[in-house]
């Protein structure tokens, strides 16, 4: 009988990685809003404060993340609860670069010249992210190991 182990390459993304990335995305919705803002909107006015509930909702969700994957994913080995983690992050990933998207759309900045290298930052990260995330929830790079009689 063969068990399945998290390879070492995900094991090290998603466990130190992902909550640094996470932490300082939380750390700019708190503290950084116009940066926030800058990143995908260029010339942007100041953050209305009356707003200022939407980037700390979102910074509480990346705190989330943070801690979900610097402390939960070290606490256990248990594939399944990985999978449900990575799935969920997943779901966040694809909305972020939706978002991405969109906001390059209404801008008519989807063409290549068009953006910049805020652009290219936010989108890389996540594209990276998000194809690692694939990957592992496919089983790319698994190796099966065989269980200890005692197991």
């Amino acid at each position: 009988m063969t068990t399945e182990v998290v390879p070492g390459v995900y094991r090290f993304f998603f466990t130190w990685f992902d909550p640094i990335v996470s932490f300082a995305g939380a750390y700019m919705d708190f503290a950084a809003r116009d940066l926030v803002i800058n990143s995908l909107v260029p010339n942007a006015p100041p953050c209305n404060p009356h707003y200022a509930f939407i980037f700390q909702r979102a910074g509480g969700r990346m705190l989330s993340v943070s801690f979900l994957s610097g402390a939960l994913l070290r606490a256990t080995d248990d594939l399944k609860v990985w999978k449900y983690i990575q799935t969920a992050i997943l779901i966040i990933d694809v909305s972020t670069l939706y978002s991405v998207w969109d906001a390059l759309r209404v801008q008519g900045r989807l063409r290549f010249g068009a953006t910049r290298s805020e652009d290219w930052g936010t989108v890389g990260i996540t594209l990276f992210a998000t194809v690692l995330r694939v990957a592992f929830l496919a089983g790319v790079g698994y190796k099966k190991r065989p269980l200890d009689k005692t197991e």
